[in-house]
């Protein structure tokens, strides 16, 4: 069961990158939520599953591919608008 677990980690982290490579490639691919929950969402269901598995390849794709994922898709661009974007 928790070899599932890291293929389904893994799985989790390619979904979010082709549809952000697709969505800088051609526009906006989907609306605003779904792009959050697909974005956000599934990598941080990855992350928790890549910590569940048992596996130590598809443990550290897992854990750092979705990591990576959260940080550009989830805290670069948080940090941006708090910081940055409202700059008076």
């Amino acid at each position: 069961m928790r070899n599932i677990f890291g293929f389904l980690s893994v799985v989790f982290f390619i979904i979010p990158v082709v549809v952000y490579v697709i969505s800088f490639l051609s526009g906006d691919l989907f609306s605003g939520p779904v792009m959050i929950s697909i974005c956000l969402i599934l990598p941080f269901i990855g992350l928790i599953l890549g910590i569940l598995t048992k596996g130590r390849g598809l443990k550290l794709t897992g854990i750092i591919g979705n990591s990576l994922i959260l940080l550009v898709t989830g805290v670069i661009p948080l940090v941006v608008s708090l910081f940055f974007w409202n700059q008076a």
